[in-house]
Order: C-alpha cells, then structure tokens, then sequence
C-alpha cells in the first residue's frame, strides 16, 4: 500500500533543518498519521517563508518527538505489511526515517517518487483542486499529502484509461 507522506520542517536552504510537521495518508484514504512536534524547534529556528506560510496552519495534534515516535510506530505496526512511502522530496522520507527510528518490516527501504508527476496536467490539476477549497491549506503536512493521494488516484485513472485505448 501507497502511503503518500509530506513534512514541514525550519527551512528549505537550511543545512540541517528540523521537522516541524509530518504526515502520512494511505492509498485507500482510509488511515491517516499526522502530528506537530513540540519539542525539537523554536520560531527563530524558522525562515520567514516558514513563519509566513507553514506555521499560521499548525493547529495540532501537538507531541513532543517521543510522543510522536511512539505514536508512528504504533501506526505503522497496524499498518498493511508491505507500505512504500510516495513523496515528492528525499528530505521528507528521511524525515519519516528519523522520526520512526528505526525502520519498520513493513515499510519498504526505497520510496516512491512523487516529483515527475508534479509537471503532469492530470496529476497537477488534481492536487491543485484540493487546495482550491477553504480550509485546505498549502504548506500544511496533512492537506499536502492528502492533495498528493488524490493527484496519483488522478493520474491512474488516466493512465488506466489510456491502455484501454
């Protein structure tokens, strides 16, 4: 099973930048992971693209790094038995790797890379939709990895419709 994952983290230009957000939303939509960490960042930590537009979002669920470890393992552990991860970023599968401290059996070592399908009508139309709608806000981990399942369930059903052809 596809699980889409998004971060959000102190700086994109930052040598070693830390997680602010992370979230994971299953193929079949019908599990999802998301927390805001308390306890490993501060504001002035932030660029101020990230003050501006990540931060103004964060509403919760607020853990510290250990509540949330713990909470992601628990999920992962009930999650099917083989998950790749489908991101558009390296940094937000080591981000997931960091957080889950260990790697699960159950989640595959490669990732799946969402960033060839950014530039595809279908796929970009379909996150671009969820995103138009109020309260689906860029920059926020769980409304982007939400965008980015319905953007491949999109770009499936395209390529499914085109080998029929």
């Amino acid at each position: 099973m596809l699980l889409f994952l998004d971060t959000e983290y102190t700086g994109q230009s930052q040598t070693a930048p830390l997680l602010i957000s992370l979230a994971l939303v299953a193929e079949d939509g019908r599990s999802e992971w998301y927390a805001e960490l308390t306890d490993n960042w501060e504001d002035e930590d932030c660029t101020g693209f990230v003050r501006r537009e990540v931060l103004p979002h964060l509403h919760g669920p607020r853990m510290t790094w250990a509540e949330a470890q713990t909470s992601l393992q628990a999920w992962m552990a009930s999650s099917p038995r083989h998950c790749i991860a489908a991101c558009d970023a390296v940094q937000d599968f080591q981000f997931l790797l960091q957080l889950l401290g260990k790697r699960p059996e159950n989640l595959d070592p490669k990732r799946l890379d969402l960033a060839p399908l950014i530039s595809t009508g279908v796929y970009h139309h379909a996150v671009e939709k969820y995103h138009s709608k109020p309260g689906h806000p860029w920059h926020h981990a769980l409304h982007d990895a939400r965008s980015y399942r319905l953007g491949w369930l999109a770009y499936q059903a395209t390529s499914a419709k085109n080998k029929q052809k």
